[in-house]
């Protein structure tokens, strides 16, 4: 795996702090920059928003098309990709496993070595350490989700990815490791978030921090989707009525508000209640520049298939283009629309789906998928409003609850790995033993055959 020599964050805090118009007066490398990064606290949050950015820079572009690229909902040139033909040595995917050790690298320093070089008061050390432990885990669950051989069917003794939980100095092929377990890579990402749940505030004063910095909220729907992914309802179901409890998150009245088209490409878009955790990118003033999702020039178009799910009155049906013939979810011409990584009702269903599956059909799970179903439903009667009783079994609320997660989450990165978890083909090209991307070749050789190719690429 790639390492990065520890002046280089020293570069990265430079360039958030505006300084790289003079000449840099680097460190060797091998000196411990970390005792001047991490000693203020001004210092400290600008490495820490930084981190955010390489988090952004990890999960939303290719990474967040993935899965509706290949998990028929929409069309894609990428043929490859849909059929699972992508060759280990083609290069045009290495950053779908490069971004996100790179912002695991950026949080490690923070989660071990803050503590050591800090001189500003310890509950606000604590508060940074627990933001770095949900961004580890987002990212390390990212790489599970696309990498882990099972890690969506249940088989936990199954190869996953490296776990990296220290940060390093420089590369001497001494940190090289094995592919932990898929049980490992889950147990490791719950224990980073119940860590983070117990020090994060549950509201922040500025609505784009609300949305945009982890919250006791934004970390325990996490480990509720990290549950349901891992198949441990009971944990799923726990961590979505946290989030659902405390009452913080509200649907937007219409699917249109939620949405609203963004066409003029000006101005800083509102991030409302329902978004439990998204990337602020109308707010980014950096280099950074744009999300790279592209829906907006039509690159990806709805599948009839994938379209053929909705009922005609469906508004997320009706109203899924705008006026300009753009999907609503993103349709700024200069891609900053703000990019959703958590919403409210993904919880509401995880929690409806969870309770299914360890209860049966019940009132709570049923009234969970009405309030999500009916949210759809504002021009025109909801065409079914759904009691105990129209559920033969357990089975069959648990479909219906999986057919509601995939129009309301329909083009926000979920198609995929919904479809492998609950035993369903993603698309129709997609052979079964690839159902995990592989492993990028420089990354088998570099370790000496440490780490070892996905089983579906071998033959």
């Amino acid at each position: 795996m790639k390492r990065y020599s520890s002046y280089i964050y020293s570069l990265l805090l430079l360039a958030v702090l505006g300084a790289c118009n003079k000449q840099l007066d680097l460190k060797p490398e091998g000196t411990m920059v970390e005792a001047d990064l991490l000693k203020n606290k001004q210092t400290t949050e600008s490495f820490l928003a930084d981190t955010y950015l390489h988090m952004m820079d990890a999960c939303d572009g290719n990474m967040y098309l993935f899965a509706d690229v290949t998990g028929n909902v929409v069309s894609s040139f990428d043929q490859a990709l849909v059929k699972g033909a992508v060759d280990p040595r083609d290069k045009n995917y290495d950053d779908l496993w490069r971004k996100p050790y790179m912002t695991i690298n950026q949080a490690n320093v923070i989660i071990t070595q803050l503590s050591r070089y800090a001189t500003f008061d310890a509950d606000t050390q604590q508060q940074f350490i627990a933001e770095a432990r949900f961004i580890r885990a987002f990212c390390h669950l990212v790489l599970l989700q696309m990498y882990g051989d099972g890690a969506l069917q249940g088989k936990m003794n199954n190869k996953g990815i490296p776990l990296m939980l220290q940060s390093f100095d420089g590369y001497d092929g001494s940190q090289n490791k094995e592919r932990n377990t898929n049980g490992e890579v889950y147990t490791q990402i719950l224990k980073d978030l119940d860590e983070a749940m117990a020090v994060l505030p549950e509201k922040r004063t500025d609505p784009t921090d609300q949305a945009g910095r982890a919250t006791k909220g934004a970390a325990a729907a996490l480990a509720a989707r990290v549950s349901l992914y891992m198949q441990d309802y009971v944990k799923a179901a726990a961590y979505a009525n946290t989030v659902l409890s405390a009452q913080r998150y509200a649907l937007q009245p219409s699917f249109v508000q939620l949405w609203p088209d963004h066409a003029t490409g000006t101005g800083k878009y509102p991030l409302s209640t329902e978004i439990i955790f998204a990337f602020p990118e109308s707010f980014n003033a950096t280099s950074y520049g744009n999300h790279g999702i592209y829906y907006v020039y039509g690159y990806y178009k709805p599948l009839p298939d994938f379209l053929a799910l909705y009922e005609t009155q469906d508004e997320r049906l009706t109203d899924l283009l705008t006026a300009t013939n753009q999907m609503r979810k993103f349709t700024d011409p200069k891609l900053m629309d703000n990019v959703n990584m958590i919403r409210l009702p993904e919880v509401m269903l995880t929690a409806a789906e969870a309770l299914a599956q360890t209860n049966g059909v019940n009132a709570t799970s049923v009234d969970l998928l009405n309030k999500v179903y009916g949210r759809a439903y504002t021009k025109n009667p909801v065409p079914k409003v759904y009691t105990i009783t129209d559920f033969s079994g357990k089975q069959a609320l648990i479909d219906r609850i999986l057919l509601e997660r995939s129009r309301e989450l329909a083009f926000e990165g979920f198609a995929r790995f919904d479809a492998i978890r609950s035993g369903k083909q993603p698309n129709p090209q997609l052979p079964a033993d690839r159902y995990a991307m592989p492993i990028p070749q420089r990354e088998i050789d570099i370790t000496g055959g440490l780490i070892v190719q996905n089983p579906g690429y071998t033959k």
